[in-house]
C-alpha cells in the first residue's frame, strides 16, 4: 500500500526556556506531535535493507525488513527522502547539510537525545511514524512521515521499529536470495548489495558486500566502503565473504570501491 505524504494536524507543548522554544520552533514545524497518538505496546526491530524504485507504483520505495522472520515492509516515500536515506545507507556526507543533516546538527548542540523510531499505524493507506525524543529528562514524541523518520534514525545510528499490528497486517516474506540481510564478519558489519546500490555506486553488478559499520583498528575501512575482492578473489555476497575470511589469516587484502575508484585495503583478524 502506498504511502501518502501528508501532516496530520499541528499540536505541541513544551517547557518555556529558550532551549525549549527553540526545540519547539524547529522540530514541531517538520513534525507535529500528536498526543492522541498513542505509540505501539510491542513492536518489530527492523533494518533498512535497500531504497528502490517500484515501477508499477512508479515511486521509490524504502524496504524495512526484519531479519528474524525474514519478512519485510514496503514503504512508499518522495524522491527526495529516498535519496537522503540512500546517502545515509552509503554513508555518503552531502556538500552542504541536507534538511535531515540540519536536523541533526541542531537536536544535537541544544542536547535533544534522538532515541528511537517506530511506525505506529497505517489509516488510509497511510503509515505514520514517530519519532522519540528526550529533552531534559522530559520524554517527547513527535509525530512524522516514516521516510523523514527513518532518514534521522539512519543519521544518529538509532533504532527502527515497526508496531507489532501494522507489520503483521502488511509485511510480506523475502525472496529467499535476500533473506541475508546483514552481518558481523571479521568485526564489521556489512550488508548485501542490491541492483539499485550497485547502480548508485555505479558498479556493473550487484556482486560485493557494503561496509555498513567498520570497527576501530580493522585497518582503514570505512563506512560506504564496498568489498569487491578479498586476495583477488571476487566477493559475491555475504556469504561468500564469510566463507573466504574462514582461513585464519591475520590479515586479508580487499579490493574495495570508494568514491568512484578502486582501492587496496589491509584487514587485520581481530
Amino acid at each position: 500500500m502506498r504511502q501518502h505524504q501528508t501532516y496530520p494536524p499541528f499540536s505541541f507543548r513544551s517547557r518555556s526556556s529558550r532551549s525549549g522554544l527553540l526545540v519547539v520552533l524547529f522540530v514541531s514545524a517538520l513534525f507535529p506531535l500528536l498526543p492522541g497518538r498513542a505509540a505501539a505496546a510491542s513492536a518489530v526491530p527492523v533494518q533498512v535493507h535497500h531504497v528502490g524504485f517500484d515501477r508499477q507504483a512508479q515511486a521509490p520505495v524504502v524496504i524495512l525488513a526484519d531479519t528474524e522472520t525474514a519478512r519485510f515492509l514496503p514503504i512508499w516515500v518522495g524522491p527526495f527522502e529516498a535519496r537522503a536515506i540512500a546517502m545515509a545507507l552509503a554513508g555518503t556526507p552531502a556538500p552542504r547539510p541536507l534538511t535531515h543533516d540540519l536536523m541533526k546538527n541542531v537536536l544535537e548542540n541544544i542536547g535533544v537525545e534522538f532515541q528511537k523510531i517506530v511506525v505506529s499505524a497505517l489509516e488510509n493507506n497511510t503509515y505514520f511514524a514517530q519519532i522519540h525524543l528526550l529533552f531534559t529528562d522530559r520524554s517527547v514524541e513527535i509525530d512524522s512521515r516514516p521516510s523523514d523518520a527513518i532518514a534521522l534514525a539512519l543519521r544518529f545510528d538509532r533504532p527502527i521499529f515497526v508496531a507489532q499490528e501494522v507489520f503483521t497486517e502488511s509485511s510480506q516474506r523475502l525472496p529467499a536470495p535476500l533473506q541475508t540481510i546483514s552481518a558481523t564478519v571479521m568485526g564489521i558489519e556489512v550488508q548485501n548489495l542490491t541492483a539499485e546500490l550497485a547502480e548508485y555506486f555505479q558498479l556493473p553488478t550487484a556482486e560485493g558486500v557494503l561496509v555498513t559499520n567498520a570497527a576501530q583498528g580493522q585497518g582503514m575501512l570505512q563506512r560506504g566502503d564496498v568489498i569487491l575482492a578479498l586476495e583477488g578473489e571476487l566477493i559475491r555476497n555475504i556469504s561468500d565473504f564469510r566463507q573466504k575470511t574462514l582461513q585464519g589469516n591475520p590479515s586479508v587484502r580487499l579490493l574495495v570501491r570508494r568514491s568512484g575508484q578502486d582501492i587496496n585495503i589491509i584487514l587485520k583478524a581481530r
